[in-house]
């Protein structure tokens, strides 16, 4: 449905759809870090890698979006928080394991 704005509601047509099926994504990275990265339990309950400037990154999916249907297509995870707020709402469970090999 279009706003009296003229923009698009995702959230309006994705709910008019009502039919909605499981998607199951699975992503697996192999990354090499510096040796002072180190895994830790976060106090919100999740694991992190604490860097070397104090910071912590938390490692999750992130979107990304083309309209090129063409191969070689340059890709970007931008869009609206609007958009990408929707696209949290539909994830019904994540897992996220991070370990360093011996």
């Amino acid at each position: 449905m279009f706003h009296r704005n003229n923009t698009y509601s995702h959230r309006t047509f994705i709910d008019e759809r009502r039919r909605m099926k499981k998607l199951l994504v699975t992503v697996q990275l192999e990354m090499d870090v510096p040796d002072t990265w180190n895994l830790v339990e976060h106090p919100d309950d999740v694991q992190a890698i604490k860097l070397e400037d104090g910071r912590f990154m938390y490692m999750s999916f992130l979107p990304m979006f083309t309209t090129d249907a063409n191969a070689g297509a340059e890709w970007s995870s931008e869009c609206t928080d609007a958009f990408s707020d929707e696209i949290l709402d539909m994830v019904a469970d994540e897992e996220v394991l991070m370990k360093f090999e011996s």
